[in-house]
């Protein structure tokens, strides 16, 4: 286990996302990750993945822009679902609960202001960080407080490439990644609100992701950690 943390450290720490942003992150980040299922992988488990394929930036948003992003966020789906708070207790597909979701080609109807400056946020806080990408368009996924969650799946990967961003808004939230092939080879991540997290390659490809929805199970470190109202802004590019 030391030796992977180790690892972990060395490889975070010169990670670049091959792209502009150069990042030098601490190893505080690490408090955000528990990796205590990994130290046992099989040496004959594949496929293969690199666990530095999630990354995570801590506080990457000040409280006003976590503000601004939540405010421009709630008034979209208030423009598509309503005024009422209706939740959709399942995804088509049975893998989200209890959530809202659309997706964004605009943020407002003609105020050309606030459009530019959410515009400018997601660039300098999303877009600068990767070079010569091509983006769909942002997914706003709504979880409601203590019965949303998700099940264990992988994104499509017909619909969009190897990279999957997300803010997260609002509230913490405990994601659990397990192998594809065995899901006792998993490790969670604490996901702060201002967070902004990374899955790339084997990790987006090769383990599932998973919110869980039972609140007893919404647990890091031993900890419970409570389920609250939470937003998520998703960022895939194009496959």
């Amino acid at each position: 286990m030391k030796g992977i943390l180790n690892h972990f450290r060395s490889r975070y720490n010169t990670f670049s996302l091959n792209c502009r942003y150069n990042s030098s992150l601490s190893s505080s980040s690490l408090q955000y990750f528990d990796l205590s299922h990994i130290h046992s992988i099989p040496s004959n488990l594949t496929p293969k993945f690199c666990i530095t394929d999630f990354i995570l930036f801590p506080d990457h948003f000040t409280l006003r822009e976590q503000a601004f992003l939540t405010t421009r966020s709630l008034e979209k789906l208030k423009r598509v679902f309503g005024k009422r708070t209706i939740y959709q207790p399942s995804h088509f597909d049975h893998v989200i609960h209890n959530y809202r979701e659309c997706q964004v080609t605009s943020w407002t109807i003609g105020d050309n202001e606030i459009e530019q400056e959410i515009n400018d946020l997601l660039d300098n806080k999303v877009y600068n960080l990767f070079s010569k990408i091509k983006w769909l368009p942002i997914h706003i996924l709504e979880l409601a407080e203590s019965i949303g969650g998700i099940k264990p799946h992988v994104d499509n990967i017909e619909y969009s490439g190897n990279i999957v961003v997300g803010i997260c808004l609002i509230s913490p939230t405990v994601m659990i990644l397990r192998h594809i092939n065995n899901p006792e080879c998993k490790f969670s991540v604490l996901l702060e609100p201002g967070c902004l997290y990374v899955q790339r390659d084997t990790i987006r490809y090769n383990f599932t992701h998973e919110i869980p929805i039972d609140p007893e199970l919404h647990k890091f470190k031993n900890n419970l950690i409570p389920k609250g109202h939470r937003i998520s802004l998703m960022f895939r590019n194009v496959k």
